[in-house]
């Protein structure tokens, strides 16, 4: 492939530069749009920000975006025609702040949330802690939370377990479970001619642990199938990066 010479970098502007590149990096990281999911215009952006605009033209024409951006090497960019030494080093340590971020963000992405479902009396007829139906005599339910790389369980228990004394406050406890170690995850769900009962998403981790997740009965094969899938991928990419860092 034929490639073009790329004159080197101002080295008083890459001088200025440096220090704030990893705040850079921070502010499109922080601004809601995930690095995978950039445009080119918006990685041309992220290099001008960084004082590496001179290469911008080389990432536009080969259509560098974020998907493409973290995988990124030395042999990459001098193929993409970036042939001075110097540079390719220098923005192969951006690229790898950029991969640190990429990860991050698939890491901590929900891919799915909701709260402990509980099915008041009558098959749901009536609210859950009827007569009482206030967090004071209820308590909280817990919330659950599934990204990429785990499940969050949050459990909230009142301070007085008496009914009516919600008002002494609430006691959180967060609990997270790695999807790399879950060894299984198990449905048990029912149906009723009035109402969706409580239904039962159980995982069992290499431990030997079980957390269950309460949920209607008509959300468990869903939710089973999201914790499969996302605990699969997180095996391969957590295979992949180790595979990667190890070269």
């Amino acid at each position: 492939m034929s490639s073009t010479s790329v004159a080197p970098m101002d080295e008083s502007l890459h001088n200025t530069k440096a220090s704030d590149t990893l705040n850079n990096n921070a502010a499109f990281n922080n601004g809601g749009k995930l690095v995978v999911k950039w445009t080119v215009q918006e990685v041309v952006n992220w290099l001008n920000a960084i004082g590496f605009g001179q290469v911008a033209p080389q990432f536009q024409k080969h259509a560098i975006s974020g998907p493409a951006l973290p995988k990124l090497n030395d042999a990459l960019l001098k193929e993409m025609g970036i042939e001075t030494v110097g540079v390719r080093v220098l923005l192969i340590n951006e690229v790898v702040k950029i991969q640190a971020i990429a990860r991050s963000e698939w890491r901590n992405e929900v891919v799915w949330a909701s709260e402990m479902y509980r099915m008041g009396p009558c098959n749901g007829m009536l609210p859950f802690g009827f007569p009482c139906p206030f967090e004071s005599c209820t308590g909280r339910p817990d919330i659950y939370t599934l990204t990429n790389s785990k499940i969050n369980i949050m459990t909230t228990s009142k301070n007085v377990n008496i009914p009516g004394f919600g008002c002494c406050g609430f006691t959180m406890r967060s609990d997270n479970i790695d999807l790399t170690t879950v060894k299984d995850v198990d449905t048990a769900a029912s149906s009723s001619l009035v109402g969706d009962p409580i239904g039962w998403v159980t995982l069992s981790t290499n431990s030997g642990d079980h957390r269950s997740l309460a949920l209607k009965s008509s959300q468990c094969q869903k939710v089973t199938a999201l914790i499969s899938n996302a605990k699969e991928e997180a095996i391969v990419v957590v295979g992949m990066t180790a595979m990667s860092m190890a070269r």
